[in-house]
């Protein structure tokens, strides 16, 4: 199947072909939906992940498990991926691609606008939401996602979001105000449309 190529290029997100509507033909990083993550790491180091970050979807059941991968990408400072703890190939069913805005949440912003028009191009058939949310693991309320989502036909979806985090979770857990890429399926968006009663 023929991919295409989701880059940063002056600050924008382009597509190196046209219009599509198939979140399958994209890539962040050169990594794909469908995908194994055993490519990247191994079976040991992504249960460690999946360990160390469940503690951020304890609101969710254990369907899927969040990997970090850093290393010297040529676009992200950081990507992360969904994947499903009992699968032993380790399929990807989301891929989210982070840029650091710390304490920058006005640039931001202007760059999510930036991408969000490009998105709105070559997800021409999408639907789009404009939304925010608080983070559910955050309990003083202050940490918050500013979403723009374009939900495909097939029930996959494309995001860009600016986070943004409280304090002292930044101090505890590393964490960056930050833009994030994201390309997901529609069991993603599934998983977390049902949260443990």
């Amino acid at each position: 199947m023929k991919k295409l190529l989701l880059y940063i290029l002056a600050g924008l997100i382009f597509c190196s072909i046209g219009h599509t509507n198939d979140i399958n033909e994209f890539e962040i990083e050169g990594i794909s939906i469908g995908d194994s993550l055993l490519e990247y790491l191994s079976d040991k180091e992504i249960m460690k992940e999946i360990e160390v970050n469940s503690p951020f979807y304890n609101y969710l059941n254990r369907d899927f498990g969040e990997v970090y991968l850093f290393k010297d990408f040529e676009n992200y400072k950081s990507l992360s991926f969904l994947v499903k703890p009992n699968d032993k190939k380790y399929i990807i069913y989301l891929i989210k691609g982070s840029i650091p805005y710390d304490n920058k949440l006005d640039q931001c912003f202007e760059k999510q606008d930036e991408i969000q028009k490009e998105f709105s191009k070559i997800f021409n058939k999408a639907s789009k939401d404009e939304y925010s949310l608080k983070f559910d693991f955050d309990k003083t309320g202050n940490s918050k996602t500013h979403n723009i989502t374009f939900y495909l036909k097939s029930g996959d979806y494309a995001e860009v979001n600016c986070s943004t985090y409280e304090k002292s979770l930044k101090i505890k857990n590393n964490f960056k105000d930050s833009l994030q890429v994201i390309i997901g399926t529609k069991q993603i968006l599934d998983w977390f449309d049902n949260p443990i009663n």
